[in-house]
């Protein structure tokens, strides 16, 4: 008898975890079809002559960015859609389709920049040794050089190629100590590499992805259902993680052309076209949808009042922040939108590129926000003043109050890049840019010409 009642307790359970999960489900389906309904209604509107596959390319294009913009929308039981998304019945790449990657971090190039000669024919060799036996083996790549290294040059022969380059690494170090050594550093940079990955899926608003490193092997599984474009997926996976040195706008300096593109966006979104002075003195016009753009910017610092706070010796000048506004996650979708619209991309000025920071969690409640930044970029191109290939060491350190901080070595040609860059900004901030994610944005408080750099704030180790 008990072990009767012991089934059927386990047969309720789990019929009640199965209806629970499957209402999850229900809601999302119910939502997602909804806004499927309202963007073919919209596309019909804006697009009504274009032919079926033209129109159903539309249709999925608007409905992923509506549905981009309701991820902190409560739709179920209290339950946001993007907390539905993930409490729903996972079908898995067999039954809803999508892409499964195996990656492999080429740890080529890191050996390559941590040596003092990367063009050194004995070097050249055991790194070639090492890829083609990588194909049929799962030793770790840093092993199987060494051991090249190691036999086609003699023993402890290794520390000559990173000492005085690898910080821990000295001219005396057996071949195991440099091995070791080097293993704990390719370790830290596929873990980063796994990171940049995770915050790179994150875009794709796939709710259950799967990514799973291998340390040891250097391999990263990732299974992504439901995607729609592979390729583009690909793609973005596969890019080289791309570091960047921006200098930046102020508000103050963007204020008259974000007043002039708001104005522009406002009369587009309510249909009234520049010349139309009916439409233009229509006050009811004048406040719908009112200011579209200017709602997210600010870019002043504040005190606990919100008062915007002044400079001590100068009452009227106001203390700016980095970043020129912040945006809920939940507007992103929209507010791209309206920054690709070409009525506001005419207006701003042409070296302006707008850019998030990291997701950040709001003081009350679930939702999530990104601080925005205004980068000045060249009116030729995209290219930063100072790049990647210009640190030649970063890790992370303790400032003079013993405070967690990032320190950092440029090399010979990024040592008068970084003067100049510094020495132009003094008294502003630099973003610092990861895969066009701002991470941070410190303030110059004076030239650096040595190519030692120390970047405080508030970090935790980790973040550091």
């Amino acid at each position: 008898m008990k072990l009767k009642g012991l089934i059927w307790f386990f047969t309720i359970t789990l019929v009640l975890l199965s209806i629970w999960i499957l209402s999850y489900t229900y809601a999302v389906k119910n939502f997602e079809g909804s806004i499927k309904t309202k963007a073919e209604r919209i596309v019909k509107r804006k697009y009504p002559n274009v032919n079926n596959d033209e129109r159903k390319t539309l249709v999925e294009a608007e409905t992923q960015k509506l549905l981009d913009s309701s991820k902190e929308s409560v739709i179920f039981l209290g339950s946001t859609y993007q907390k539905c998304k993930e409490t729903e019945l996972n079908l898995g790449l067999d039954l809803q389709g999508g892409m499964s990657v195996t990656m492999d971090v080429n740890l080529v190039g890191f050996i390559k920049s941590n040596c003092i000669d990367s063009k050194d024919p004995k070097l050249i060799n055991a790194l070639n040794t090492a890829t083609n036996q990588k194909i049929n083996s799962d030793v770790n790549f840093i092993t199987l050089f060494c051991d090249a290294y190691a036999k086609q040059n003699g023993a402890n022969t290794l520390s000559s190629l990173f000492a005085g380059k690898v910080k821990d690494i000295s001219i005396n170090d057996k071949d195991d100590a440099v091995k070791s050594k080097l293993k704990t550093i390719a370790n830290g940079a596929i873990r980063q590499t796994f990171e940049i990955l995770k915050k790179r899926i994150d875009k794709f608003g796939v709710a259950q992805p799967y990514i799973n490193l291998d340390e040891n092997k250097g391999v990263i599984n990732v299974e992504l259902a439901g995607v729609k474009d592979p390729e583009r997926v690909r793609k973005l996976l596969q890019s080289s993680a791309n570091l960047q040195f921006w200098e930046v706008y102020r508000i103050d300096e963007l204020s008259n052309s974000l007043k002039t593109a708001d104005e522009k966006l406002q009369n587009f979104l309510n249909g009234v076209n520049e010349g139309d002075t009916t439409k233009l003195s229509d006050s009811t016009l004048a406040k719908k949808n009112q200011f579209p753009l200017l709602k997210y910017f600010d870019g002043y610092q504040r005190n606990a009042k919100g008062e915007v706070m002044s400079e001590k010796n100068n009452p009227r000048m106001p203390v700016y922040t980095p970043n020129i506004g912040f945006i809920m996650a939940s507007d992103t979708a929209n507010f791209n939108s309206y920054l690709n619209n070409e009525l506001v991309k005419n207006t701003l000025p042409q070296n302006v590129k707008i850019l998030y920071g990291v997701k950040e969690k709001a003081a009350k409640g679930n939702q999530t926000y990104f601080q925005i930044y205004a980068i000045k970029t060249s009116n030729i191109s995209d290219k930063a003043p100072l790049d990647g290939s210009a640190v030649d060491e970063a890790f992370q350190g303790y400032d003079e109050k013993g405070k967690p901080c990032i320190k950092m070595n440029m090399n010979i040609m990024g040592t008068k890049g970084w003067a100049d860059l510094t020495r132009k900004n003094i008294g502003r901030p630099i973003a610092i840019v990861l895969d066009d994610i701002v991470y941070t944005a410190p303030n110059v408080n004076s030239a650096i010409e040595g190519g030692q750099s120390e970047i405080s704030g508030n970090f935790t180790i980790e973040e550091a």
